[in-house]
Protein backbone atom coordinates (compact mmCIF):
# COMPACT_ATOMS: atom_id res chain seq x y z
CA UNK A 1 0.00 0.00 0.00
CA UNK A 2 2.97 2.65 0.60
CA UNK A 3 4.53 1.52 -2.00
CA UNK A 4 2.10 2.67 -4.38
CA UNK A 5 0.96 5.81 -2.00
CA UNK A 6 4.50 6.76 -2.58
CA UNK A 7 3.89 6.75 -6.18
CA UNK A 8 1.35 9.54 -6.23
CA UNK A 9 2.46 13.18 -7.05
CA UNK A 10 1.08 15.75 -4.49
CA UNK A 11 -2.49 16.26 -6.88
CA UNK A 12 -2.59 12.66 -7.35
CA UNK A 13 -2.90 12.05 -3.84
CA UNK A 14 -5.47 15.09 -3.01
CA UNK A 15 -7.80 13.43 -6.08
CA UNK A 16 -7.36 10.33 -4.60
CA UNK A 17 -9.34 11.52 -1.71
CA UNK A 18 -12.07 11.51 -4.25
CA UNK A 19 -11.98 8.58 -4.91
CA UNK A 20 -12.27 7.09 -1.33
CA UNK A 21 -15.20 9.52 -0.59
CA UNK A 22 -17.20 7.86 -4.07
CA UNK A 23 -19.19 5.57 -2.61
CA UNK A 24 -19.11 3.55 -6.02
CA UNK A 25 -15.28 2.50 -4.80
CA UNK A 26 -15.67 2.46 -1.47
CA UNK A 27 -18.22 2.02 1.31
CA UNK A 28 -16.06 1.75 4.18
CA UNK A 29 -16.04 5.52 6.49
CA UNK A 30 -12.60 4.04 8.05
CA UNK A 31 -10.96 4.46 4.81
CA UNK A 32 -11.36 8.43 4.57
CA UNK A 33 -10.13 8.38 8.45
CA UNK A 34 -7.19 6.36 6.93
CA UNK A 35 -6.64 8.63 4.04
CA UNK A 36 -6.57 11.81 6.44
CA UNK A 37 -4.52 10.25 8.94
CA UNK A 38 -1.48 9.01 6.20
CA UNK A 39 -2.12 12.57 4.10
CA UNK A 40 0.98 14.06 6.31
CA UNK A 41 3.09 11.76 5.86
CA UNK A 42 3.25 11.76 1.86
CA UNK A 43 5.43 10.44 -0.10
CA UNK A 44 7.77 9.12 2.18
CA UNK A 45 5.74 7.35 4.80
CA UNK A 46 8.26 7.39 7.49
CA UNK A 47 6.17 6.04 10.42
CA UNK A 48 7.21 4.50 13.67
CA UNK A 49 5.55 2.16 15.93
CA UNK A 50 3.98 5.19 17.68
CA UNK A 51 2.54 6.57 15.00
CA UNK A 52 1.10 2.97 14.12
CA UNK A 53 -1.14 3.25 17.37
CA UNK A 54 -1.97 6.96 16.81
CA UNK A 55 -3.46 6.16 13.55
CA UNK A 56 -5.20 2.95 14.76
CA UNK A 57 -6.61 5.02 18.07
CA UNK A 58 -8.05 7.48 15.34
CA UNK A 59 -9.47 5.66 12.81
CA UNK A 60 -11.57 2.45 14.76
CA UNK A 61 -11.90 5.12 18.47
CA UNK A 62 -10.44 2.37 20.40
CA UNK A 63 -7.93 1.79 23.07
CA UNK A 64 -4.73 -0.64 22.52
CA UNK A 65 -3.50 -1.91 19.19
CA UNK A 66 -4.58 -4.51 16.78
CA UNK A 67 -2.37 -4.97 13.93
CA UNK A 68 -4.31 -7.85 11.65
CA UNK A 69 -7.03 -5.49 12.26
CA UNK A 70 -5.31 -2.03 10.56
CA UNK A 71 -3.76 -4.07 7.97
CA UNK A 72 -7.16 -5.52 6.69
CA UNK A 73 -7.77 -1.94 6.45
CA UNK A 74 -4.68 -1.46 4.55
CA UNK A 75 -5.80 -4.76 1.65
CA UNK A 76 -8.77 -2.97 1.70
CA UNK A 77 -7.48 0.74 0.85
CA UNK A 78 -4.89 -1.13 -1.60
CA UNK A 79 -7.71 -2.25 -3.49
CA UNK A 80 -9.07 1.68 -3.81
CA UNK A 81 -5.80 2.62 -4.71
CA UNK A 82 -5.61 -0.24 -7.22
CA UNK A 83 -9.19 1.60 -9.18
CA UNK A 84 -7.65 4.80 -8.32
CA UNK A 85 -4.22 4.10 -10.67
CA UNK A 86 -6.63 2.45 -13.54
CA UNK A 87 -8.61 5.57 -13.58
CA UNK A 88 -5.43 7.84 -13.72
CA UNK A 89 -4.59 5.69 -17.01
CA UNK A 90 -7.32 6.28 -18.82
CA UNK A 91 -7.35 9.96 -17.76
CA UNK A 92 -3.48 10.43 -18.93
CA UNK A 93 -4.62 8.53 -22.45
CA UNK A 94 -4.79 12.02 -24.38
CA UNK A 95 -6.34 10.05 -27.31
CA UNK A 96 -8.99 8.08 -25.34
CA UNK A 97 -7.66 4.69 -27.24
CA UNK A 98 -8.26 2.73 -23.61
CA UNK A 99 -11.49 4.14 -22.85
CA UNK A 100 -12.50 3.17 -26.56
CA UNK A 101 -11.34 -0.49 -26.17
CA UNK A 102 -13.03 -0.90 -22.65
CA UNK A 103 -16.52 1.32 -24.24
CA UNK A 104 -16.47 -0.90 -27.41
CA UNK A 105 -15.51 -4.32 -25.54
CA UNK A 106 -18.91 -3.49 -23.21
CA UNK A 107 -21.09 -2.35 -26.59
CA UNK A 108 -19.90 -5.79 -27.93
CA UNK A 109 -21.44 -7.81 -24.71
CA UNK A 110 -24.92 -6.14 -25.24
CA UNK A 111 -27.75 -6.15 -27.25
CA UNK A 112 -27.07 -2.78 -28.69
CA UNK A 113 -25.16 -3.98 -32.35
CA UNK A 114 -25.98 -1.12 -34.16
CA UNK A 115 -24.21 1.34 -31.98
CA UNK A 116 -20.80 -0.80 -31.60
CA UNK A 117 -21.22 -1.26 -35.27
CA UNK A 118 -21.00 2.60 -35.32
CA UNK A 119 -18.26 2.99 -33.19
CA UNK A 120 -15.92 0.47 -33.80
CA UNK A 121 -16.19 1.51 -38.19
CA UNK A 122 -15.44 5.00 -36.36
CA UNK A 123 -12.68 3.92 -33.99
CA UNK A 124 -11.10 2.18 -37.15
CA UNK A 125 -11.38 5.61 -39.20
CA UNK A 126 -9.18 7.44 -36.77
CA UNK A 127 -6.60 4.41 -36.27
CA UNK A 128 -6.29 4.69 -39.97
CA UNK A 129 -5.49 8.19 -39.75
CA UNK A 130 -2.57 8.15 -37.37
CA UNK A 131 0.70 8.57 -39.01
CA UNK A 132 2.01 5.95 -36.89
CA UNK A 133 2.78 2.74 -38.85
CA UNK A 134 4.10 0.88 -35.96
CA UNK A 135 3.40 -2.03 -33.26
CA UNK A 136 0.92 -0.32 -31.74
CA UNK A 137 -1.11 0.58 -34.58
CA UNK A 138 -1.52 -2.83 -36.38
CA UNK A 139 -1.81 -4.00 -33.06
CA UNK A 140 -5.30 -1.54 -32.49
CA UNK A 141 -5.99 -2.85 -36.29
CA UNK A 142 -5.97 -6.40 -35.03
CA UNK A 143 -8.32 -5.88 -31.90
CA UNK A 144 -10.65 -3.68 -34.30
CA UNK A 145 -10.82 -6.09 -37.26
CA UNK A 146 -11.14 -8.95 -34.77
CA UNK A 147 -13.51 -7.59 -32.77
CA UNK A 148 -16.38 -6.94 -35.21
CA UNK A 149 -15.86 -9.84 -37.23
CA UNK A 150 -15.68 -12.37 -34.78
CA UNK A 151 -19.32 -10.65 -33.40
CA UNK A 152 -21.92 -12.97 -32.93
CA UNK A 153 -24.40 -10.82 -35.21
CA UNK A 154 -22.02 -10.10 -37.60
CA UNK A 155 -22.72 -10.85 -41.34
CA UNK A 156 -19.90 -13.43 -42.32
CA UNK A 157 -20.86 -14.36 -45.93
CA UNK A 158 -21.14 -10.88 -47.09
CA UNK A 159 -18.73 -10.06 -50.06
CA UNK A 160 -18.78 -6.92 -48.38
CA UNK A 161 -17.49 -7.60 -45.37
CA UNK A 162 -13.70 -6.81 -46.01
CA UNK A 163 -12.85 -7.17 -41.82
CA UNK A 164 -10.92 -10.71 -42.09
CA UNK A 165 -8.67 -9.53 -45.02
CA UNK A 166 -7.79 -6.44 -43.13
CA UNK A 167 -7.12 -8.62 -39.99
CA UNK A 168 -4.86 -10.78 -41.53
CA UNK A 169 -2.93 -8.06 -43.49
CA UNK A 170 -2.48 -6.30 -40.25
CA UNK A 171 -1.70 -9.31 -38.33
CA UNK A 172 1.31 -9.97 -41.01
CA UNK A 173 2.71 -6.49 -40.46
CA UNK A 174 1.71 -6.52 -36.66
CA UNK A 175 3.84 -10.00 -36.32
CA UNK A 176 7.33 -8.47 -38.65
CA UNK A 177 7.63 -5.43 -36.50
CA UNK A 178 7.05 -7.12 -33.11
CA UNK A 179 9.76 -9.83 -34.26
CA UNK A 180 12.35 -7.71 -35.56
CA UNK A 181 11.86 -5.10 -32.05
CA UNK A 182 12.06 -8.71 -29.88
CA UNK A 183 14.94 -9.43 -32.25
CA UNK A 184 16.77 -6.23 -31.79
CA UNK A 185 16.87 -7.18 -28.13
CA UNK A 186 18.09 -10.71 -28.86
CA UNK A 187 20.88 -8.85 -30.75
CA UNK A 188 21.56 -6.67 -27.67
CA UNK A 189 21.49 -9.61 -24.80
CA UNK A 190 23.73 -11.27 -27.50
CA UNK A 191 26.71 -8.89 -27.11
CA UNK A 192 26.19 -7.77 -23.44
CA UNK A 193 25.80 -11.67 -22.67
CA UNK A 194 28.49 -13.99 -24.82
CA UNK A 195 25.07 -15.93 -25.43
CA UNK A 196 23.26 -17.22 -28.87
CA UNK A 197 19.87 -17.22 -29.17
CA UNK A 198 17.84 -18.83 -32.00
CA UNK A 199 15.46 -16.80 -33.45
CA UNK A 200 13.13 -18.13 -36.47
CA UNK A 201 11.94 -16.73 -39.10
CA UNK A 202 14.83 -13.58 -38.56
CA UNK A 203 15.35 -13.94 -42.43
CA UNK A 204 11.64 -13.96 -43.69
CA UNK A 205 11.31 -10.73 -41.73
CA UNK A 206 14.57 -8.78 -42.85
CA UNK A 207 13.93 -9.38 -46.43
CA UNK A 208 11.66 -8.69 -49.18
CA UNK A 209 8.64 -10.65 -47.83
CA UNK A 210 9.21 -8.61 -44.57
CA UNK A 211 9.11 -4.87 -46.40
CA UNK A 212 5.91 -6.16 -48.40
CA UNK A 213 4.07 -6.74 -45.35
CA UNK A 214 4.41 -3.68 -43.65
CA UNK A 215 4.85 -2.06 -46.74
CA UNK A 216 8.52 -0.92 -46.24
CA UNK A 217 7.08 1.75 -43.55
CA UNK A 218 9.68 4.11 -41.91
CA UNK A 219 9.56 2.24 -38.72
CA UNK A 220 10.02 -1.10 -40.84
CA UNK A 221 13.17 0.47 -42.08
CA UNK A 222 14.37 1.68 -38.98
CA UNK A 223 14.36 -1.66 -37.09
CA UNK A 224 16.26 -3.18 -40.15
CA UNK A 225 18.65 -0.73 -39.12
CA UNK A 226 19.08 -0.70 -35.83
CA UNK A 227 19.47 -5.07 -36.81
CA UNK A 228 22.85 -3.94 -39.02
CA UNK A 229 24.27 -2.18 -35.93
CA UNK A 230 25.28 -5.20 -34.01
CA UNK A 231 26.99 -6.94 -37.49
CA UNK A 232 30.66 -6.91 -36.95
CA UNK A 233 32.66 -4.81 -38.00
CA UNK A 234 30.74 -1.80 -37.07
CA UNK A 235 28.42 -0.58 -39.71
CA UNK A 236 29.03 3.06 -39.36
CA UNK A 237 26.98 3.11 -42.68
CA UNK A 238 23.84 1.48 -41.16
CA UNK A 239 24.21 4.14 -38.01
CA UNK A 240 24.47 7.24 -40.14
CA UNK A 241 21.07 5.77 -41.75
CA UNK A 242 19.42 5.22 -38.93
CA UNK A 243 19.95 8.42 -37.11
CA UNK A 244 19.46 10.24 -40.69
CA UNK A 245 16.00 8.67 -40.26
CA UNK A 246 15.48 9.07 -37.00
CA UNK A 247 15.67 12.81 -37.21
CA UNK A 248 13.03 12.67 -40.16
CA UNK A 249 10.36 10.68 -38.88
CA UNK A 250 10.66 11.98 -35.53
CA UNK A 251 6.84 13.25 -35.35
CA UNK A 252 5.63 9.99 -36.78
CA UNK A 253 7.10 7.99 -34.01
CA UNK A 254 5.56 7.33 -30.73
CA UNK A 255 7.39 7.86 -26.94
CA UNK A 256 8.30 4.23 -27.17
CA UNK A 257 10.10 4.05 -30.31
CA UNK A 258 11.83 7.14 -29.94
CA UNK A 259 13.73 6.04 -26.76
CA UNK A 260 13.85 2.54 -28.48
CA UNK A 261 15.86 3.40 -31.56
CA UNK A 262 17.53 6.36 -29.49
CA UNK A 263 18.51 3.94 -27.29
CA UNK A 264 20.69 1.90 -29.71
CA UNK A 265 21.84 4.60 -31.71
CA UNK A 266 23.66 5.38 -27.95
CA UNK A 267 24.59 1.78 -27.68
CA UNK A 268 26.63 1.94 -30.74
CA UNK A 269 27.89 4.80 -30.22
CA UNK A 270 29.38 3.55 -26.90
CA UNK A 271 30.72 0.86 -28.31
CA UNK A 272 32.64 2.91 -30.82
CA UNK A 273 33.93 5.13 -28.24
CA UNK A 274 35.21 1.93 -25.99
CA UNK A 275 36.93 1.10 -29.42
CA UNK A 276 39.16 4.16 -29.24
CA UNK A 277 36.85 5.99 -32.03
CA UNK A 278 36.73 9.64 -30.54
CA UNK A 279 34.35 11.19 -32.71
CA UNK A 280 31.62 9.45 -31.33
CA UNK A 281 31.87 11.40 -28.12
CA UNK A 282 30.13 14.23 -30.17
CA UNK A 283 27.64 11.92 -31.52
CA UNK A 284 26.54 10.28 -28.18
CA UNK A 285 26.36 13.93 -26.67
CA UNK A 286 24.30 14.97 -29.57
CA UNK A 287 21.60 11.78 -29.70
CA UNK A 288 21.60 12.62 -25.94
CA UNK A 289 20.82 15.93 -26.49
CA UNK A 290 17.92 14.72 -28.66
CA UNK A 291 16.73 12.77 -25.80
CA UNK A 292 16.59 15.38 -23.37
CA UNK A 293 14.58 17.60 -25.84
CA UNK A 294 12.12 15.04 -26.41
CA UNK A 295 11.73 14.27 -22.88
CA UNK A 296 13.03 10.65 -23.28
CA UNK A 297 15.18 10.79 -20.32
CA UNK A 298 13.03 11.27 -17.68
CA UNK A 299 10.93 8.36 -16.17
CA UNK A 300 8.50 9.69 -13.88
CA UNK A 301 9.72 13.31 -14.02
CA UNK A 302 13.29 11.91 -12.97
CA UNK A 303 16.73 11.02 -14.56
CA UNK A 304 18.72 8.51 -13.76
CA UNK A 305 22.12 8.83 -11.97
CA UNK A 306 23.99 6.86 -14.93
CA UNK A 307 22.19 8.75 -17.54
CA UNK A 308 23.37 12.23 -15.88
CA UNK A 309 27.24 10.82 -15.41
CA UNK A 310 27.38 10.39 -19.09
CA UNK A 311 25.81 12.83 -20.30
CA UNK A 312 28.64 15.07 -18.43
CA UNK A 313 31.39 13.23 -19.02
CA UNK A 314 30.72 13.17 -23.02
CA UNK A 315 30.19 17.19 -22.37
CA UNK A 316 33.39 17.13 -21.41
CA UNK A 317 35.06 15.37 -23.74
CA UNK A 318 33.20 17.01 -26.33
CA UNK A 319 34.83 20.23 -24.67
CA UNK A 320 31.42 21.57 -24.55
CA UNK A 321 31.91 23.10 -20.59
CA UNK A 322 29.57 26.02 -21.22
CA UNK A 323 26.58 23.25 -21.95
CA UNK A 324 27.79 20.66 -19.45
CA UNK A 325 27.75 23.71 -16.52
CA UNK A 326 23.94 24.60 -17.99
CA UNK A 327 23.23 20.91 -17.73
CA UNK A 328 24.42 20.18 -14.19
CA UNK A 329 22.54 22.99 -12.36
CA UNK A 330 19.35 22.38 -14.59
CA UNK A 331 19.02 18.42 -14.44
CA UNK A 332 20.91 17.39 -10.75
CA UNK A 333 17.31 18.28 -9.18
CA UNK A 334 15.68 15.21 -11.32
CA UNK A 335 17.77 13.13 -9.53
CA UNK A 336 16.77 11.20 -6.32
CA UNK A 337 17.13 13.22 -3.29
CA UNK A 338 19.14 11.19 -1.76
CA UNK A 339 21.97 11.15 -4.94
CA UNK A 340 21.03 14.74 -6.14
CA UNK A 341 24.16 16.66 -4.11
CA UNK A 342 26.66 13.99 -4.66
CA UNK A 343 26.27 13.83 -8.17
CA UNK A 344 26.31 17.41 -8.60
CA UNK A 345 29.62 17.76 -6.59
CA UNK A 346 31.20 14.34 -8.77
CA UNK A 347 30.20 16.18 -12.11
CA UNK A 348 32.24 19.71 -10.73
CA UNK A 349 34.77 17.52 -9.80
CA UNK A 350 34.68 16.03 -13.67
CA UNK A 351 34.30 19.29 -15.07
CA UNK A 352 37.18 21.01 -13.77
CA UNK A 353 39.30 17.64 -14.74
CA UNK A 354 38.33 17.47 -18.47
CA UNK A 355 38.93 21.30 -18.38
CA UNK A 356 42.70 20.34 -17.19
CA UNK A 357 42.32 22.85 -14.00
CA UNK A 358 43.52 19.66 -11.45
CA UNK A 359 43.98 21.69 -8.80
CA UNK A 360 40.19 22.86 -8.93
CA UNK A 361 39.00 19.13 -8.80
CA UNK A 362 41.27 18.12 -6.46
CA UNK A 363 40.01 21.05 -4.35
CA UNK A 364 36.15 19.87 -5.24
CA UNK A 365 36.68 16.43 -4.62
CA UNK A 366 38.54 15.93 -1.13
CA UNK A 367 36.46 18.99 0.38
CA UNK A 368 33.12 17.21 -0.15
CA UNK A 369 32.38 14.38 2.34
CA UNK A 370 30.56 11.86 -0.46
CA UNK A 371 28.93 8.89 -0.16
CA UNK A 372 30.59 5.64 -0.03
CA UNK A 373 28.67 4.52 -3.33
CA UNK A 374 30.38 7.86 -5.00
CA UNK A 375 33.70 6.86 -3.30
CA UNK A 376 35.33 4.80 -6.20
CA UNK A 377 34.75 6.89 -8.80
CA UNK A 378 35.53 10.07 -7.03
CA UNK A 379 38.93 9.08 -5.77
CA UNK A 380 39.92 7.46 -9.64
CA UNK A 381 39.30 11.26 -10.97
CA UNK A 382 41.31 12.44 -7.69
CA UNK A 383 44.45 10.56 -8.38
CA UNK A 384 44.46 10.71 -11.86
CA UNK A 385 44.15 14.53 -11.48
CA UNK A 386 47.27 14.15 -9.08
CA UNK A 387 49.21 11.85 -12.16
CA UNK A 388 48.24 15.28 -14.33
CA UNK A 389 50.16 17.31 -11.87
CA UNK A 390 53.14 14.98 -11.09
CA UNK A 391 53.55 14.94 -14.66
CA UNK A 392 53.99 18.23 -14.95
CA UNK A 393 55.90 19.02 -11.36
CA UNK A 394 57.46 16.04 -9.44
CA UNK A 395 56.33 17.45 -6.18
CA UNK A 396 53.18 15.95 -6.04
CA UNK A 397 55.01 12.28 -6.13
CA UNK A 398 54.20 12.24 -2.24
CA UNK A 399 50.88 13.64 -2.39
CA UNK A 400 49.84 11.12 -5.28
CA UNK A 401 51.40 7.73 -3.88
CA UNK A 402 49.58 8.24 -0.51
CA UNK A 403 46.06 8.91 -2.26
CA UNK A 404 47.06 5.62 -4.12
CA UNK A 405 47.86 3.74 -0.94
CA UNK A 406 45.02 5.33 0.65
CA UNK A 407 42.32 4.14 -2.08
CA UNK A 408 43.83 0.78 -1.92
CA UNK A 409 43.02 0.36 1.51
CA UNK A 410 40.02 2.16 1.40
CA UNK A 411 38.68 -0.51 -1.34
CA UNK A 412 40.34 -3.47 0.50
CA UNK A 413 38.20 -2.72 3.59
CA UNK A 414 35.23 -1.96 2.63
CA UNK A 415 32.78 -4.49 0.72
CA UNK A 416 30.46 -2.48 -1.27
CA UNK A 417 32.53 -3.29 -4.55
CA UNK A 418 31.85 -6.76 -6.04
CA UNK A 419 34.89 -8.67 -6.63
CA UNK A 420 34.57 -8.43 -10.52
CA UNK A 421 34.69 -4.20 -9.73
CA UNK A 422 37.05 -4.24 -7.17
CA UNK A 423 40.02 -5.82 -9.05
CA UNK A 424 39.92 -3.30 -11.96
CA UNK A 425 40.14 -1.08 -9.55
CA UNK A 426 42.46 -2.37 -7.33
CA UNK A 427 44.87 -3.04 -10.90
CA UNK A 428 44.51 0.56 -11.90
CA UNK A 429 45.69 1.58 -8.54
CA UNK A 430 48.97 -0.50 -8.64
CA UNK A 431 49.71 0.43 -11.85
CA UNK A 432 49.71 4.05 -11.77
CA UNK A 433 51.42 3.81 -8.47
CA UNK A 434 54.33 1.87 -10.51
CA UNK A 435 53.99 4.28 -13.68
CA UNK A 436 54.36 7.21 -10.86
CA UNK A 437 57.20 6.00 -9.63
CA UNK A 438 59.49 4.42 -12.07
CA UNK A 439 59.21 8.26 -13.72
CA UNK A 440 60.45 9.65 -9.98
CA UNK A 441 63.26 7.53 -10.01
CA UNK A 442 64.33 8.94 -13.65
CA UNK A 443 63.93 5.44 -15.48
CA UNK A 444 64.07 6.01 -19.26
CA UNK A 445 61.28 7.33 -20.31
CA UNK A 446 60.86 5.08 -23.36
CA UNK A 447 61.27 1.82 -21.22
CA UNK A 448 58.69 3.46 -19.25
CA UNK A 449 56.09 3.82 -22.34
CA UNK A 450 56.56 0.61 -23.61
CA UNK A 451 56.28 -0.87 -20.06
CA UNK A 452 52.77 1.10 -19.62
CA UNK A 453 51.46 0.10 -22.95
CA UNK A 454 52.28 -3.86 -22.46
CA UNK A 455 50.58 -3.64 -19.30
CA UNK A 456 47.44 -2.09 -20.40
CA UNK A 457 47.41 -4.50 -23.64
CA UNK A 458 47.36 -7.59 -20.85
CA UNK A 459 44.79 -9.71 -19.40
CA UNK A 460 44.57 -7.57 -16.78
CA UNK A 461 41.39 -5.07 -16.66
CA UNK A 462 41.83 -1.60 -15.78
CA UNK A 463 39.88 1.47 -15.25
CA UNK A 464 40.02 4.68 -17.24
CA UNK A 465 42.31 2.41 -20.00
CA UNK A 466 41.91 5.10 -23.09
CA UNK A 467 43.04 7.90 -20.85
CA UNK A 468 45.77 5.37 -19.94
CA UNK A 469 47.03 4.58 -23.00
CA UNK A 470 46.91 8.36 -23.84
CA UNK A 471 49.43 8.94 -21.01
CA UNK A 472 51.45 6.15 -22.66
CA UNK A 473 51.41 7.72 -26.13
CA UNK A 474 52.16 10.83 -24.27
CA UNK A 475 55.23 10.09 -22.76
CA UNK A 476 56.64 7.77 -26.18
CA UNK A 477 55.71 11.27 -28.14
CA UNK A 478 57.36 13.66 -25.64
CA UNK A 479 60.98 10.88 -25.66
CA UNK A 480 60.96 11.27 -29.50
CA UNK A 481 60.43 15.16 -30.15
Amino acid sequence: MFHLLSSLSEEEYKLLHKAVRSPIWNTNEHLHTLYVQLKPFHPDFNLSDKHYNKIYSKVFKLQGYDDYKLRRLFSEFTKVIEQFLIYLETQDDKKGRQKQRLLLRALGRRNVYSYFERNTLQVLEEVKEEPYLDVEHFQSLIGLHYGIYFHPLTNRHSKKNVHLHHLTESLDSYYVLAKLRIGSELKNREKMLNIRYENRLEEMVLGELGAKMTKNSSVYQMYKLVYDLFEEPAKIDAFDQLKRLFNQNIASLRKPDQFFILHHLINFSARQINSGKTPFYKEALDLYKTGLSLGLLLENGKIREATYSNIILLGCQAGEFSWVDGFIEQYYSYLKEDIGEDARAHALGLRYFYEEKFDQAVDQLLNYRFSPAYQPRVRIIIVRALLEQFLQDASIYSLLQAQCDAFEKYIIRNDFLAKPRLEPHLNTMRLIRKFAQLLYDREPEKMVSQWLVQELESDKKFISKNWLKAKAGQLAKENSA
